[in-house]
C-alpha cells in the first residue's frame, strides 16, 4: 500500500534515488533544491517541515506542506506533493493549492492519481474544501489526473511566468473519491 508521509531524514536514500531518477532524464529539480542547502539533507527536511508552519518562507510564498508517496518499506518515493494552505495572488492564477510530481521512471502507473487523491484528503482534514488545481494546457496527463480526482475546468489563462496557456480546475474535496486506485479503501 502506498501512503503519503511527511519528509523525514530517515528517507535520505529514497530521496537521493528519486533525485537521480530526475537527473537521468535531464531534470535537475531535486538536485537544485538540496544543493541550495549545501547538500545538508537533514537541513533540507527541516526546511520542508518549517514551510508547513510558515516559518522562514521565501518572499511571496504561503505555508505549504510537502508529502512523499511511499510504500510500507519506505525505500522508494513514488511522488511528491505540495499542499498550499492558502492561495495568494500568484497561486490564485496559476499554481493552485496542490502541486505534484512523479519521478520519470515511475510515471504512467497511477501514482500521480493516488498521490493527488491522498493529498486532497489531507487538504480536507485541514479544512480546505475547495481546491484550485492548475496545469499547463498541453499537459494532457496532468489534466487527466486532476479530472480523475474530480477536477472541473473553470477556465484557461496565460501564465505571467512562462507565457504558456494554463488550465484552471476546481475540486470539491468533500466529494473527492476516498477509495484508493489500488483497492485499499479509505486512507
Amino acid at each position: 500500500m502506498k501512503t503519503i508521509v511527511f519528509p523525514s531524514a530517515a528517507y535520505r536514500a529514497a530521496f537521493i534515488n528519486m533525485a537521480l531518477d530526475y537527473r537521468q532524464s535531464d531534470d535537475r529539480r531535486y538536485f537544485k533544491e538540496i544543493t541550495k542547502y549545501g547538500f545538508d539533507f537533514d537541513d533540507y527536511v527541516i526546511r520542508l517541515n518549517r514551510n508547513a508552519l510558515g516559518i522562514g518562507l521565501e518572499e511571496g510564498l504561503t505555508p505549504y506542506t510537502t508529502y512523499w508517496l511511499m510504500d510500507d518499506n519506505k525505500d522508494i518515493i513514488y511522488g511528491v506533493s505540495r499542499l498550499r494552505h492558502k492561495l495568494n495572488a500568484i497561486s490564485q492564477k496559476e499554481g493552485g493549492h496542490i502541486g505534484y510530481d512523479v519521478p520519470p521512471s515511475l510515471r504512467n502507473n497511477g501514482y500521480a492519481t493516488e498521490l493527488l487523491r491522498q493529498t486532497i484528503i489531507k487538504a480536507r482534514s485541514m479544512g480546505i474544501t475547495r481546491l484550485l488545481m492548475t496545469c499547463d494546457s498541453d499537459n494532457i496527463r496532468s489534466a487527466r489526473v486532476i479530472e480523475k480526482n474530480g477536477g472541473i475546468i473553470e477556465n484557461q489563462v496565460i501564465s505571467d511566468i512562462t507565457r504558456k496557456l494554463v488550465s484552471r480546475y476546481w475540486i470539491d474535496a468533500d466529494k473527492a473519491n476516498e477509495r484508493s486506485i489500488y483497492g485499499q479503501g479509505n486512507v
